[in-house]
Formats: C-alpha cells, structure tokens, sequence
C-alpha cells in the first residue's frame, strides 16, 4: 500500500465538515429516541447513552435497533482499548515524546486517535501505528513511495495494453483459506455456520471460478447474481477441539488499463435517463452519501469541468493529496464513512474508495464499490478495497483509489489507477452491505464488507475477534 505524506484538510474542508455533520439527514433514524442515543454515542457518552437505552420500553424491531446500540458501543470498546499509560509506554518504546504536552498536540491534529469514553482516554488500537503514518515530523523519517516491484507491473500493464481495456498478464490462482474457531469457543456439540467469501464470476477481470475442495459438514455456494458472494458452511463443534473450514478455489484474473487519453476521447455524454445512471448516481445510505455538504465538498474541486474522464482525474488528485492512508476503525462502529475520513483526514483503503464514489455521484458520474482480496508473488493476500467507474460509451473502468499516484516521473505509471487494475486481485464484492444466501440471524460483525466471512452459532454472532482467518495463493502466470 502506498502512503503519503499526511497532509492535513484545507480549512474549508473543515469548514464543511460541519456543515456535513450539521446538514446530514439521520439516515439511520427511525425511531424518535434514536437521535440522543446516536449523539451521545458520537459524544463518547456511553453511560448516558446505555442509560437511555435501558429506560426504552420496545419491541420488535425497535428493540432489535436498542440492541444494536449496545453492540455498537461494545465493539468500539474493542477498537479502542488501549489505555493512555499503554500508548504512553509504546510511545517510549519507539523513541518518541510521550510527554502529555506531546500527546495532547497529536490528538488535537488527529494524529493519534482517542476516544474520551465516559470521561476517560481510550485509544485505537492502532493508534500508534497510524501517529507514524500521520504525524510529518515521523513520516519524513520513514521510507515512503511505490515499491518498485509495483512501478515494474505497472509499466508491464501498460507495454502489454491497447490502451483500451485489453485483458492482459493473465495468471490461475488458486487460493486456500483457513477459517478457525479455538476450542471451546462454543460448547461441544453446537453447530457453527460460516458465510466465507467466495470469487464473484460476472467481471471479466476474473474467470475460471471454481471450488475445489472443502471440509464442511454443509456446504453451499451462493448465486452468481449475489454482490457479496459467499460459499456458506457449517461444522459442528467437538470438545477441546478447534473448529476448523479448511476450503480452496481458483480463479484466473487480469490486469486491464485504460488510457486516460483514450478515455478523453471516447466517452460520450451520460444518458441520465439510463438504469445503470440512475443507480450508480444515487445515494446508498448511510456511506455513499449525497448531501448539499458533499456536493460542495466535491463542486469545490471540480470547478467547472464538464468531462467525467477530468472530474474523476481531479477528485482522485484530490483526495490522495489531502487524505493518507492509515488504518481504520472497524466499519461497523462508524455511521458515516466519508463523513469519518473528512473529519479525521485520513482513511484506509475503502474508506477513500467511498469517499471518491460519493464525489462522483455528486457530480453526476456513475461509480461503485469493489473489494476483496490482492495478491503478492509470495502466495501472501491482503484485504483490499477498490472501485469502478462508468464511462458513456466505453462502460465499466476500475480505479483504485488508496493505491493513488505512483512515485514515478512517467505520467502514464503515475496517473496509472485513475483507470487499471493490475492482475493481483481477487474480487468477491460488487457493493456494500448485502443480504447474504442464506441469510444470517444475527448481527453482522462487519455490516459494510465482506472479506474474512461472518460466523455464528444459535445463540449468536461471533465476532472478529474470536476466531481468525487466513488466506494464501498459489500463482501461475499464463502470459
């Protein structure tokens, strides 16, 4: 992943923060108690918030709402739980000021990210991880820009295209995962079900879909026509035993590039008119948002350009300069991404991507959601998230906008993700927040994504926290 410097909002990016935060419709209201639950949560004041929730007297699906809040404060309890003589010892263990003068200027710049959670300093827990990505007195010390393994496929992506799409640098993968509950989690005997990500087919960038092997006592593969694909499974639980979904696939990918001149020079003007414009241009609540802020927010950049190939251009530019990448909080505790990374100025990888997409919505330019996996040579894989834009006369064009410019004085390598992917992708999501075949009873533990799957039991969730996953691959290039 490649980071920037941490080049912190315009003021008038903080000016429209607030605006943001103040003019943004609760799109997750629906009951009138909800709105002091949500503030006093945002507030980081829990115990007033846990307060209110339990003097509700509700039922049905307001009382599956109230139970939502309290699971919502339970997992930003896990997301911040370093305590401040924690971060203090970590910060003396990497040489740096942990002095509270020091610590309380980084907080205020949101460099290190804290929680005041009923009065008391709560940290992220990789909040000194991310001090490093953020603060430019340590950023400048550290090695920054494209690795040159990136640079060498990025030039390959471009000598091997036409400039126009062409699938090139063909490879099979073949990907073995390992999902596993320790033993004892659950009591013996209980049956675990696990909806783990499977390779969506409809994308030519990917081919060649199939499982090969599996060790579930059920298991099931999900339609092709759903966004979030998974392969569902269950096991059942033996007594001081781990619970272990052992299962492998293949798919063959691709690397695809478009040109920007190509792109300049081909699109036509948008049919408004059209289901893929109407869709792909609307908000989808509550994280590609499509508030009077946020079309300001993006109007202030664009300016007056008319060509969608130069509004994607300059709202890519845009946000890589002014949002670096560092790690996030757990998207499920956030109720507002774009609204998240304006206010902290920073974001991980799908965090950007749907900032950018709500941008482009807002100006009139068709975009979505991708994610799923990327691969290295070492057979090592990585979370990832990324994105697509529509172009009138030309379709779909992937754009990844975490990876943003490359370090290189080519234009052509530099501007390369405004309009490629390269062939070390697996995609297993098309959106955001999708039911799931079959579906599950309980709570997500990640309500946004989809990448290491979900589990529970019949008494309920089990959260990221309680079992692990892994993933590795095996790579043969065909051309």
């Amino acid at each position: 992943m490649q980071l920037k410097h941490a080049v912190r909002p315009c003021l008038w990016v903080v000016g429209l923060l607030a605006l943001i935060l103040s003019s943004q419709v609760s799109f997750a209201q629906q009951y009138s108690w909800e709105g002091d639950v949500r503030n006093a949560i945002q507030e980081s004041r829990f115990a007033d918030a846990a307060k209110a929730l339990d003097a509700l007297d509700v039922s049905g699906a307001e009382q599956t709402q109230k139970e939502w809040y309290y699971e919502l404060m339970r997992r930003i309890r896990i997301e911040f739980r370093q305590s401040e003589s924690e971060v203090k010892e970590e910060l003396a263990k990497r040489g740096y000021d942990n002095s509270d003068a020091q610590m309380r200027e980084w907080e205020s710049k949101r460099y290190l990210e804290m929680r005041p959670i009923d009065g008391t300093r709560w940290y992220f827990k990789h909040a000194v991880d991310n001090l490093e990505r953020l603060a430019p007195e340590i950023r400048a010390t550290r090695p920054s820009g494209t690795s040159q393994f990136r640079l060498n496929n990025c030039a390959q992506m471009i000598k091997k295209s036409d400039g126009q799409g062409k699938l090139t640098l063909g490879q099979a993968n073949v990907f073995h995962c390992v999902a596993t509950l320790p033993a004892n989690a659950i009591p013996a005997g209980e049956v675990v079900r696990y909806w783990a990500p499977f390779p969506r087919e409809w994308c030519e960038r990917q081919q060649d879909v199939k499982l090969l092997s599996h060790n579930a006592d059920v298991c099931e593969i999900a339609p092709k026509e759903d966004l979030q694909r998974i392969v569902y499974m269950e096991k059942t639980t033996v007594k001081d035993k781990p619970t272990v979904f052992d299962y492998s696939f293949q798919t063959t990918s691709y690397a695809q590039y478009y040109s920007q001149e190509y792109l300049e020079k081909t699109v036509k003007p948008y049919d408004v008119n059209s289901d893929v414009y109407k869709e792909y241009t609307a908000e989808y609540l509550p994280h590609m948002i499509k508030t009077d802020a946020m079309k300001a927010w993006a109007d202030e950049i664009v300016g007056d350009e008319t060509n969608p190939v130069k509004i994607v251009s300059k709202l890519f530019d845009a946000i890589d300069a002014r949002f670096p990448w560092a790690s996030s909080n757990e998207y499920g505790t956030m109720f507002c991404i774009p609204e998240y990374v304006i206010r902290e100025g920073h974001g991980d990888c799908g965090m950007l991507t749907l900032t950018l997409v709500s941008a482009l919505r807002c100006e009139g330019v068709p975009a979505k959601w991708q994610s799923g996996w990327t691969m290295k040579p070492d057979g090592e894989c990585g979370m990832h998230d990324w994105g697509e834009v529509y172009y009138e006369g030309v379709g779909w064009v992937p754009i990844d906008m975490s990876y943003g410019l490359m370090t290189s004085d080519d234009p052509l390598i530099r501007n390369i993700y405004k309009s490629a992917l390269d062939q070390y992708r697996l995609i297993i999501n098309d959106s955001i927040g999708c039911k799931f075949t079959p579906e599950k009873k309980y709570f997500r533990s990640e309500p946004v994504d989809c990448q290491a799957g979900e589990m529970e039991w019949k008494d309920g969730n089990l959260y990221f926290n309680q079992w692990s996953f892994e993933m590795t691959v095996e790579q043969e290039r065909l051309d």
